[in-house]
């Protein structure tokens, strides 16, 4: 038993080493404390000569002092000696110090054990950060290559965007100088056009005007033959005019669509008694008119009787002694909007298959044979597409060598209100008796023909060739009414008009043109004039117009 003791002093030293919590100063001398231990142990305190040892271990310890724990090891093997000849150890001590010696034991190999651990904790965790490290930075350069690959393709696409934008830029003011070039030649046209159909319609105001007053003057029956060629010839010629500026006024896309109260079936009817006067191809023209057709629509009976007049007419021309029919049919009508479907038919002459889509084209009839052969212009049908688009519509057609032709459209209505429509003007020569009409014309024969035309009524007819004496002579004397025309030498009629309106409000003026005025009618009006009348004019309307203001 004795010879255990050192070991199990020994364990016993390093148990209490590692559980003692005394902190010693660092500044207290490692000699004290084997001072104080030899001391303790001569006077056989061998649990402080203990003591001091393992105060003096632990500060060796904390210096790493090799040198003084070798003088600890030493004394304490001294202390060890000292113990074999002491004899109050019992063997209660010596089980205990076993059991602290196991204990011990037990401590090292639980604390070694958590020490290895740790290490391999701090092992994983490290690699695992050195692998996070890896992932971070090979996620951070993808990254840094995407937003590099992203710059590269936005400074890519920004240069193409404005290589782009220059090109578009460039190409708008083509564009731009290309509406400009056709803007200047369509207004071009229509100045031309205007001048043209002035120049035409003066002289042609001429011969009408004088054809007229001839034949009123009750000539010989050879010279009335030629003069009522004369008049037709005339008439052709307007008719020509009016439809080439038609043709300007609806591609200008000025035109208006009219809602007013008409009667469809009246309008019509009308319209085949004119032309059954003027057929002379011995055609039979058959109207069916549907009965459940409301007498009273509200549309635009103007462009209505402009698509009837064209396609009823050219049926009538291309037809020899055949029928045309004229069909009107109601198909629905649902909370006061109701869709009639119109069919023209003829088995005239026909249109050949290859020929059905060009006849809408302008100045196109077919062939030049045909043009030779039956005359016109070949705007009539072009008119008629153009505006049954305007009203809403689609024509179609269908046709057949030598079988006929079909035209058919719809278009929609409101109803009508049931009211008297206005009647055709009828006047009375009385209203003319004398009355005073001041004439600003400047053409000569327009002078002699318009001047004829008033004394024939008993007009008394006073002529100025210009705007400024028709102001001044306004001023000195008193009219009836004014017929002025609108281009004059010096100042025009719109100005001559509007300076005599500073000091007559009363005296009708009537406007004599002869440029189409579909379009600025209004802004002649605007002016001070109260009508206007379209060069040439026909004698009995203007008669029936000048009756409205003196009566």
């Amino acid at each position: 038993m004795k010879l255990f003791l050192p070991v199990i002093l020994l364990f016993n030293f390093f148990l209490h080493a590692q559980k003692t919590t005394f902190i010693v100063n660092q500044n207290d001398s490692i000699d004290y404390y084997l001072k104080q231990s030899e001391q303790n142990s001569k006077n056989n305190h061998f649990n402080l000569a203990f003591d001091n040892l393992q105060k003096a271990m632990k500060f060796a310890e904390k210096q790493k002092n090799f040198s003084a724990a070798s003088q600890i090891y030493i004394q304490l093997g001294n202390l060890f000696a000292d113990l074999k000849t002491h004899t109050s150890f019992n063997n209660d001590t010596l089980n205990s110090d076993k059991i602290k010696l196991l204990e011990f034991a037990k401590f090292n190999e639980n604390e070694r054990k958590s020490k290895q651990q740790i290490k391999k904790n701090e092992v994983a965790k490290r690699a695992s950060e050195i692998k996070f490290t890896k992932i971070v930075s090979i996620l951070s350069l993808a990254l840094i290559s995407i937003l590099s690959l992203l710059c590269l393709s936005l400074y890519r696409n920004n240069r193409i965007r404005n290589n782009s934008n220059l090109t578009l830029k460039d190409n708008n003011r083509e564009l731009q100088i290309a509406k400009e070039n056709a803007e200047r030649a369509s207004n071009a046209r229509s100045e031309f056009l205007a001048t043209v159909s002035h120049e035409l319609r003066t002289p042609l105001n001429a011969i009408i005007g004088i054809t007229h007053l001839l034949i009123e003057e009750n000539p010989k029956n050879e010279q009335l033959e030629y003069l009522n060629s004369l008049k037709f010839s005339g008439n052709y010629l307007l008719n020509y005019i009016n439809e080439i500026l038609e043709i300007n006024r609806i591609e200008s896309k000025n035109i208006e669509v009219e809602k007013i109260d008409f009667n469809l079936k009246k309008l019509i009817q009308d319209i085949k008694c004119s032309l059954n006067e003027l057929s002379n191809n011995n055609n039979e023209l058959v109207l069916e008119l549907d009965e459940l057709i409301p007498d009273y629509l509200k549309g635009d009976p103007t462009k209505l009787s402009q698509v009837f007049m064209n396609l009823i007419s050219n049926a009538i021309k291309f037809t020899q002694k055949g029928e045309v029919k004229v069909i009107a049919k109601l198909i629905h009508s649902e909370n006061k909007k109701i869709t009639i479907f119109f069919k023209i038919i003829d088995n005239g002459i026909g249109i050949p298959e290859d020929k059905l889509e060009s006849v809408f084209d302008s100045f196109s009839q077919g062939s030049v044979e045909i043009n030779r052969k039956y005359g016109g212009t070949g705007l009539g049908l072009t008119i008629v597409k153009r505006l049954i688009i305007i009203l809403g519509g689609e024509i179609k057609l269908t046709s057949q060598v030598g079988k006929g032709t079909v035209f058919s459209f719809s278009l929609d209505f409101e109803m009508g209100e049931n009211k008297t429509l206005e009647k055709p003007i009828k006047f009375d020569e009385n209203t003319f008796l004398a009355k005073k009409i001041l004439l600003v014309e400047d053409n000569k024969i327009n002078q002699m023909i318009t001047k004829k035309m008033l004394e024939k009524m008993k007009m008394v007819c006073e002529i100025v060739e210009n705007g400024e004496d028709a102001v001044e002579i306004s001023k000195t004397k008193t009219f009836d009414l004014i017929l002025m025309d609108i281009h004059l030498p010096g100042i025009n009629g719109t100005i001559a008009t509007q300076q005599i309106r500073k000091h007559d409000a009363k005296t009708p003026i009537i406007a004599l043109t002869a440029i189409s005025l579909d379009e600025n009618r209004e802004m002649l009006l605007s002016y001070g004039m109260n009508d206007v009348v379209t060069k040439p004019f026909n004698p009995e309307k203007l008669y029936a117009m000048i009756s409205i203001y003196l009566g």
